[in-house]
């Protein structure tokens, strides 16, 4: 763990303390804000969790419920709902597609030192109730919230 930056070392601190990292990246020109877990893989064998386009201080609420929650027991599953999240609202889970880590979990790559950990995200409604992928969905909120990997209905 030598040359390693004071990010990458809070990060170790952080999961042997805890269980799990919560990394909150600003949003730029190119993507808006989003939030990820480091270690939720590593200490329960669960998936890492990413969360795009809210505010960074709910994202790293709603990722530490779930992290409380894995460490509980609890398992969360791809192309599932999960309830009372985000204020009561049902977020859904898909696992990530392995060509977007680059571009949103960089330090779980360093962490890894691979791309072979799963990862989920959760996508959440708008306040009226809509999805992203919704034909009655908010102008833009596609650009807010993009969706990283499959999503099927039942």
């Amino acid at each position: 763990m030598n040359n390693i930056s004071d990010i990458q070392k809070k990060i170790v601190e952080d999961i042997q303390k805890y269980g799990w990292h919560v990394i909150k990246v600003l949003e730029d020109e190119a993507a808006p804000a989003f939030g990820y877990s480091i270690g939720l893989f590593k200490t329960f064998t669960h998936p890492e969790i990413l969360i795009v386009g809210l505010n960074l201080n709910l994202i790293h609420e709603i990722i530490n419920d779930i992290g409380k929650d894995v460490k509980s027991g609890k398992i969360y599953t791809s192309l599932a709902f999960y309830p009372h999240l985000t204020g009561g609202f049902e977020c859904y889970f898909t696992q990530v597609k392995q060509e977007f880590y680059e571009q949103y979990v960089g330090q779980a790559l360093w962490y890894y030192d691979n791309n072979s950990f799963p990862l989920l995200q959760c996508i959440y409604p708008t306040t009226k109730g809509t999805y992203p992928w919704e034909k009655d969905s908010a102008a833009g909120i596609k650009d807010i919230q993009p969706i990283l990997g499959e999503i099927k209905l039942n």
